[in-house]
């Protein structure tokens, strides 16, 4: 069955989406150490998120946006099309991501996803969040790499 919000959705659009989806689908476990409690580092959808965006297969084709997911106020990031359709690479408490959802209209998601500066949250995870990201952003270029096609002429 093709759902409904199909027909908003630009053909290109969807492709870009796949790509984003499988790429996220393919990449290993990132290792990102321990915190200084001794716990794991786990990857976060803002670790995600500006990998993705910041990738030459995506570059000027995603905004990252950072703000608020649901009720609980809590931090978040997602990612936004050029047609204004909202890619979460990582969403929170799901299995099945990344998804894509239209924020046009009555959509219900447009009460879910708020955005606000959370420049201030970031400069405190500094420099350890920028080493977490840059891991994050080899793994996804390594994804991409090793899922390109390759032609031997």
């Amino acid at each position: 069955m093709k759902p409904f919000v199909m027909r908003d959705v630009p053909r290109d659009v969807h492709a870009l989406f796949k790509k984003i989806r499988r790429t996220v689908r393919r990449m290993p476990t990132v290792d990102l150490g321990k915190d200084d409690g001794g716990r794991r580092v786990p990857v976060s959808c803002h670790m995600v998120c500006r990998a993705l965006a910041a990738d030459p297969a995506f570059k000027g084709r995603l905004l990252l946006r950072d703000g608020y997911f649901g009720e609980g106020a809590a931090t978040h990031s997602w990612l936004l099309t050029e047609a204004g359709l909202l890619i979460d690479p990582y969403p929170w408490a799901m299995v099945g991501g990344p998804v894509m959802v239209s924020l046009e209209g009555v959509s219900p998601w447009r009460s879910l996803y708020r955005e606000a500066d959370l420049s201030g949250h970031f400069r405190r995870l500094r420099p350890a969040f920028d080493r977490h990201v840059a891991a994050v952003t080899t793994a996804v270029r390594e994804t991409l790499r090793r899922d390109e096609p390759r032609y031997d002429f």
